[in-house]
């Protein structure tokens, strides 16, 4: 199988929610030699999210959830394209919503289709405040480096795991 057909097969998955058969294709195209370090700063969050999505319906517990993570600490990530929406709307989820249009620090909710299990809260901190209001209505795909993992303690299902994310940076475009 070709790159673009693996790395399309797992986007095929995730648009599934097939979340285990989605993270395990991810671990094994992240673990290949001579992937792009872009490339694999979005394995590696598709593998997060993918991994939660698999906990919160039971096809991994947290045990998994931990030994598949942890090796990411310090490492890139990419998260994938977001709206940015200029106001802060309570329980929105898949989206960068900014009240403060100069924040440094902000948190996105990762969720799957539904909206009915939280894969992550994901904790941003910028390199340098970003001008958000400018920028509303685009689309952001936020890279960083993965400063700690939080699997829930009461290894809810709902709620999967907070992820912190530092040295971010915001790229923006008018489509996804």
């Amino acid at each position: 199988m070709t790159d673009q057909k693996e790395y399309d097969r797992i986007l095929q998955l995730i648009s599934n929610e097939e979340w285990k058969a989605a993270s395990e294709a991810a671990a094994s195209y992240l673990a290949k030699t001579g992937t792009s370090e872009d490339l694999q700063a979005r394995l590696r969050y598709i593998v997060i999210y993918t991994t939660a999505g698999a906990v919160s319906t039971g096809a991994f517990d947290f045990d998994v959830l931990n030994n598949r993570l942890k090796p990411f600490i310090g490492k890139s990530v990419t998260l994938p394209d977001r709206p940015v929406i200029n106001d802060a709307q309570p329980g929105r989820m898949n989206a960068i919503c900014i009240s403060d249009p100069h924040a440094t620090s902000f948190m996105v909710i990762a969720a799957n289709k539904t909206n009915t299990t939280i894969h992550a809260f994901e904790y941003v901190k910028l390199q340098q405040a970003v001008d958000f209001a400018t920028h509303a209505g685009e689309w952001g795909s936020i890279t960083g480096t993965l400063r700690r993992i939080e699997p829930n303690p009461n290894k809810s299902r709902a709620i999967v795991l907070r992820i912190y994310i530092n040295d971010a940076t915001v790229a923006f475009s008018k489509h996804s």
